[in-house]
Parts: C-alpha cells; structure tokens; sequence
C-alpha cells in the first residue's frame, strides 16, 4: 500500500482514485527512484530508439500477457527492467497500454500505464498516457489530473492542457 501511495503521490492523485486498483492486483510497483533510466545517449524528454533488447522485452512482456494476464506482463516488465533497463523503454508499455486500449481493456491499460509512471516519473507523455486510458474508463477526475501533469512537466503539451482545461470545466458544472 505505501507503493501506491508514493505513485499516487507522483501522480498527484486523490486517494479516492487509488482505491480504484483493478481487484486481485497483485504485482507491486516498483518505486520510481530505483527505476530511473541509465541510458545517457537519448537526449532529455525523447523517448529511446528500440533495440534488439527492447525488441525481445516486448515481446516477452507480450506473451506474459498474453498467458498469463497484466499482472504477470508487468511482473515480467519489472525483472526485464531490473537486468537491463535500456531494454524496457518508456516507449515500450506505452505502445502496449494503448494497444490494451484499442481492445477495450482499459484496466489493463490503466495497470501498464501506472508502471511506465513508476518507471518514467518526469515524463509528461506517461501522464498524457494515463489520462487517455481514465477518460476512455470515465474516470474524469483522474484523467484531468493525468493531463495537468503531462502539461505541468511539459508546457509544450498543449492537447494535455487543453484536455485538463476541458475536463476541468466540466467537471465544476
């Protein structure tokens, strides 16, 4: 619980939404300061170019999936991330939470995304992310604050802002 808290935390959210952890989550998140990315060749901000390493990750967090659910395909993640986090970009759960998306799966997609938070906390794209998977979920309140994030670390994210606006109003009336 004290994990959830802390990324909670980071993503500025009310405990209100954190109880809203899909039933039978069993896989912690792994906290953001010992997942920090140690790659020095990707400029600030730019997500890194896929590797062979990257490759062969996605597609064991795939069949991790695919067998055994999100919580394992996090699990997985997490130990590929640990061994070698050049392997695990903050492209790759990215690509997979909005895959889990276009299957309806918001869950799922709430779930990897809540992970490239943990593992990716100054990203303003893994917030943007987060905020496109509670508003598919009709979670509003979540997704406005997802978005405030994203614009928050990047002002030049002007769809997340304009997002947070727009929820924001709506969410006063």
């Amino acid at each position: 619980m004290k994990r959830w808290m802390i990324l909670c935390g980071a993503l500025a959210l009310p405990p209100v939404v954190a109880a809203q952890e899909p039933a039978g989550s069993t896989t912690p998140i792994q906290p953001a300061a010992s997942s920090t990315p140690t790659s020095t060749s990707t400029p600030p901000g730019e997500a890194p170019l896929p590797t062979a390493a990257s490759d062969s990750a996605k597609v064991r967090i795939s069949r991790a999936l695919r067998t055994k659910g999100i919580n394992a395909a996090v699990a997985e993640y997490w130990r590929l991330h640990d061994q070698d986090s050049t392997a695990t970009p903050e492209s790759l759960l990215n690509e997979l939470g909005y895959d889990l998306l276009k299957q309806s799966r918001v869950d799922d997609a709430i779930r990897a995304f809540r992970a490239n938070i943990a593992a990716y906390p100054n990203s303003p794209r893994v917030y943007e992310a987060i905020g496109d998977a509670y508003l598919a979920g009709g979670h509003r309140t979540a997704a406005r604050d997802g978005y405030r994030r994203a614009a928050e670390l990047d002002s030049t994210m002007t769809r997340s802002r304009r997002l947070a606006d727009s929820l924001n109003a709506h969410l006063r009336h």
